[in-house]
């Protein structure tokens, strides 16, 4: 399989019809991974129920999984193409009616893929790590505090 790597953003596109284990080893020449468990999904299949087995947004809030994409409407009218963007661009986040959503608006015809460099044994070498407990924004109101604790407390139940 052929891809389209862009080593400097660590992006890789790649065909909604391709598999993880497929693209994993494709990947696997350049010391390059998805950091996900391969497997024979189709790779919009995956995206389409929500990424089963990605590492959770949370645990690196600045990393994404899904960079860009270029999606087919469900009736065939159109094709949608979202360019690849770092993860707080401005704007709607239009990957959303895309990845989890069973296709029910649009099926991925190619994707843009966050990829990690493979570091010894084959894992991924994570480019960012999560700095816990670092709070950049601070509630702004009581109201708000409230709320955000009322979050982190559902969170670690």
């Amino acid at each position: 399989m052929s891809l389209e790597i862009d080593r400097a953003s660590l992006l890789v596109r790649v065909p909604g019809a391709a598999t993880l284990a497929s693209i994993e080893r494709a990947l696997e020449g350049a010391e390059l991974t998805l950091g996900i468990a391969a497997s024979e999904v189709a790779v919009g299949d995956w995206l389409a129920r929500g990424a089963p087995g990605a590492p959770s947004s949370f645990a690196d809030p600045a990393d994404h999984l899904v960079a860009g994409l270029t999606a087919t409407l469900a009736d065939g009218s159109a094709t949608i193409e979202v360019r690849p963007s770092p993860r707080r661009a401005v704007g709607p986040d239009l990957i959303a009616l895309f990845v989890g959503c069973h296709e029910r608006f649009a099926s991925i015809d190619h994707v843009w893929l966050r990829v990690h460099p493979r570091a010894r044994g084959g894992e991924p070498r994570r480019v960012a790590l999560p700095t816990e407990h670092l709070d950049l924004d601070p509630p702004v109101s009581s109201d708000e505090a409230a709320l955000l604790d009322a979050i982190a407390r559902e969170l670690t139940r």
